[in-house]
């Protein structure tokens, strides 16, 4: 397959994404380069979320329209991967005749070998469970995996044990289990070689690393040891289980200059029958606890959090304790989601299923007062000086440069006179707060070298 070309449409989280660049890089082994457009593809790959109804239905939708495809390309590849292709198997090779292949979540490794079956003319899937030590591959990366800009995802560990009653995920990505930490620390200092400044780890519950493996290491040294590596100038991670979430971890952030003040802490419901339902394993009263103890130790911190309207048996005085707790806590974001029954899960079987009218109506006003708090806490940016990664040019303006300050929230300045500046910290004086990020003034670059202890201010 040397020098044809692949298109990958991704769907879902952050792990999701980081497997579509293993993949990459698999295919990127094999001589492909990457098409601009699915039809000057020669292979097309749909990496899929079975999270929520939304991004399962958008991803066979996408399915259907690029067998049409394939039937005036024949020689095109089409295949499935991530949740919906774990989940489903074998009966989606039956439904969509184009498919060529069906890659499961904890067999990304083996796309290589999967493409040698389907070029010999076979459809193939692969979705065998392997326990994750038995799993060829299961954290592999290649060098060839790209990077974009100077922030690069790093996984460290697999699957979930939590068994939340509405959650799919332990069912399509499998158990828990921990990546070695030099296994971590090795592809950390590789990405710093390549130019990546800020690394993001990734795994459902990272508060829960290394419990079951024996490392003698828990996830707060986790996070010293990949402060230790040079040319890392940040570390952020998610997501965290509010149940698991330590204060050995809160003081580690406290205390680690290149951990970003920001946390994402899935709150899910207000109310403490729901959570309860939801088998979440903490009440409303431990997590305001934890909030109250994150901002003591980091009084600045970015929180954001997952928030689900519609849960089975929710009442309007369970989603009026929603509205309360938000309203309590401000959020710096929240992702709003309306319940939708999963396959396998516990709460799909419940009675009471809220109609998807009271579902769309709970969730206009949750996104309303959201929304509102939001634009609210940016406007209350406005006049101080941040800490922002310039990460590149914006999307939406090309006059701008566009980064993350270390709360996490978006900021925008002018390119003019700071095209040189991607990838370095600066600090930028906030002169707008909008709905979703912020505009600044570039005031000062900031050059730091850790692992010399030095610090040279430039004064514009």
């Amino acid at each position: 397959m040397s020098k044809k070309t692949y298109y990958i449409n991704t769907f879902g989280c952050q792990m999701n994404v980081l497997d579509s660049q293993r993949m990459e890089g698999i295919l990127r082994e094999k001589g492909m380069s990457p098409a601009e457009t699915e039809e000057q593809a020669d292979l097309i790959l749909v990496n899929t979320c079975t999270v929520r109804e939304k991004p399962e239905r958008k991803a066979l939708s996408l399915i259907g329209r690029l067998c049409q495809l394939k039937k005036q390309k024949p020689e095109l590849i089409l295949g499935i991967s991530g949740c919906v292709a774990q989940q489903y198997g074998e009966i989606l090779l039956k439904r969509y005749s184009e498919l060529d292949f069906v890659l499961g979540t904890n067999q990304v490794a083996l796309l290589g070998k999967v493409l040698e079956r389907v070029e010999q003319g076979e459809r193939v899937a692969e979705v065998s469970w392997a326990e994750p030590e038995q799993a060829e591959g299961l954290f592999l990366v290649s060098e060839l995996r790209p990077v974009e800009g100077v922030s690069a995802f790093v996984t460290i560990m697999e699957g979930c044990d939590n068994f939340c009653s509405y959650c799919v995920v332990p069912y399509v990505r499998g158990r828990e289990y921990s990546r070695a930490p030099e296994e971590i620390i090795s592809e950390i200092k590789t990405l710093a070689q390549r130019g990546v400044k800020e690394v993001v780890l990734l795994g459902q519950n990272v508060n829960s690393y290394g419990l079951k493996r024996g490392f003698g290491v828990d996830f707060p040294e986790v996070l010293k040891m990949v402060c230790r590596v040079d040319g890392i100038n940040r570390v952020r991670f998610t997501t965290n289980h509010p149940k698991d979430l330590s204060l050995k971890l809160i003081e580690v952030m406290a205390s680690e200059d290149k951990i970003c003040e920001q946390i994402h802490l899935p709150l899910q419901s207000g109310s403490n029958r729901v959570l309860e339902r939801m088998n979440r394993g903490y009440s409303q009263e431990k997590y305001l606890e934890l909030i109250s103890k994150l901002r003591s130790a980091m009084p600045e911190i970015g929180i954001s959090t997952d928030l689900i309207v519609g849960f089975p048996g929710e009442k309007e005085d369970d989603f009026n304790e929603t509205l309360k707790m938000v309203q309590e806590i401000k959020f710096d974001e929240a992702f709003t989601f309306r319940y939708s029954p999963r396959a396998m899960t516990k709460s799909a079987e419940y009675e009471e299923q809220v109609p998807e009218e009271i579902k769309l109506e709970r969730l206009w006003r949750l996104e309303k007062l959201v929304s509102e708090l939001t634009e609210q806490k940016n406007r209350a940016e406005v006049g101080k000086i941040k800490e922002v990664l310039l990460e590149g040019v914006s999307k939406t303006n090309p006059n701008r440069l566009t980064g993350k300050s270390r709360e996490g929230r978006l900021v925008h300045i002018s390119k003019k006179g700071a095209e040189g500046l991607i990838g370095e910290l600066v600090w930028v004086k906030i002169r707008e707060g909008l709905k979703h990020s912020l505009v600044g003034e570039l005031i000062e670059e900031t050059k730091k070298n850790h692992w010399q202890g030095e610090e040279q201010c430039l004064l514009r």
